[in-house]
């Protein structure tokens, strides 16, 4: 698996497992979607992968997710934003994450 992280971009795109530090804050979250690696990579999400998004400063949870089945994806959206100091990235078994910015 190549280290294709793009933490600069809107949306930013994670790809590496363990803990990664995406972004300093505070910053205004609009969404965050864990999906199955649609290029042709090897970070398809199967049965008990896990994924975790931690706040950069204090270690809050933002989001998390075990999947049941192979593709057990997770799209989530905050109308108007949800304001974190930041983001990481603590749990990425399989699939890719992006995370959505205002």
């Amino acid at each position: 698996m190549s280290d294709d992280n793009n933490l600069n971009s809107n949306p930013i795109y994670i790809n590496t497992e363990g803990a990664t530090s995406a972004k300093s804050g505070p910053l205004r979250l609009l969404g965050v979607a864990w999906v199955s690696d649609e290029t042709g990579g090897d970070r398809d999400i199967v049965a008990n992968d896990d994924f975790l998004l931690h706040d950069g400063a204090g270690g809050h949870r933002i989001i998390g997710k075990r999947a049941l089945s192979a593709g057990d994806d997770l799209y989530i959206t905050w109308p108007g934003g949800l304001m974190v100091n930041g983001t990481y990235v603590t749990t990425l078994n399989g699939g890719v994450c992006y995370i959505y910015l205002a």
